[in-house]
């Protein structure tokens, strides 16, 4: 955000998870791609067995970021100086050549080089990479509409949790036969509509639940919409299902 205050007032906010799932990925398509690691390190510095290592390593690396715990995901990128610019129609991730060579020939990813965090690359070490993505605001929420198929979505945390609260709820029913509806909404501190509401996702259709899971489900279907749906929502007719929830 940049500009007067004012400015900075109307600028969008992105959810955390979604940018930092499309920089790890892109990240990780990059330390996969031979011919974009023999440019950065130099065919001539490399030969023969060298690119092999390299390549092995790039290997290694793109592995232990889809691995990595977010703390030291986070300092991998302190480690190379990645910088994140995010435009209407793409976003640039730029940082350190020099940086990634040396990452590339370390046996293991230094995680005290996020110490050198306030260091900054000088413009000929800087390289960029590019992800075509846009914003789109659906309701009060701001998503990142990635381009391409091969990009695995990031999850919505609040769907997650309410079809894992609807599974759990429908599991303790059926092996404590004395817990009823208004028992388990007392348990909950919830009404026993919600309660009903809730164990209605058990039963969608597998495809709705994958698409969930795997944060593949349309825009406009968040947390509070599944909800004010799932009272509608047909038992067994998953072709409404879809319909009615917006695949």
């Amino acid at each position: 955000m940049r500009g007067a205050k004012r400015d900075r007032e109307r600028a969008w906010r992105i959810p955390a998870g979604d940018l930092e799932g499309l920089v790890v990925h892109r990240l990780r398509s990059f330390f996969a791609d031979h011919t974009a690691l023999l440019d950065v390190a130099g065919n001539e510095t490399y030969p023969g067995s060298g690119q092999r290592q390299l390549i092995e390593r790039g290997r290694q690396v793109a592995e232990e970021l889809g691995a990595n715990t977010p703390d030291k995901t986070k300092a991998t990128l302190m480690a190379l100086m990645c910088r994140i610019t995010i435009h209407s129609d793409r976003i640039d991730l730029a940082f350190s050549r020099g940086r990634t060579a040396a990452l590339l020939t370390a046996a293991s990813i230094d995680l005290a080089a996020q110490q050198c965090l306030n260091a900054v690359p000088a413009p000929h070490d800087l390289m960029t990479l590019r992800a075509q993505a846009r914003l789109q605001r659906v309701g009060r929420e701001v998503r990142i509409i990635v381009e391409g198929a091969d990009y695995q979505a990031v999850a919505d945390p609040s769907l997650l949790r309410i079809v894992a609260r609807a599974h759990d709820i429908q599991e303790r029913l059926s092996q404590d036969t004395g817990l009823t509806v208004h028992g388990v909404a007392r348990e909950e501190r919830v009404t026993a509509a919600y309660v009903y509401a809730l164990l209605r996702l058990p039963r969608l259709a597998p495809d709705i639940t994958t698409a969930i899971v795997n944060g593949r489900q349309p825009l406009q279907l968040n947390a509070k919409t599944l909800m004010r749906k799932a009272s509608r929502l047909p038992a067994d007719d998953w072709a409404e299902q879809r319909t009615l929830l917006g695949f």
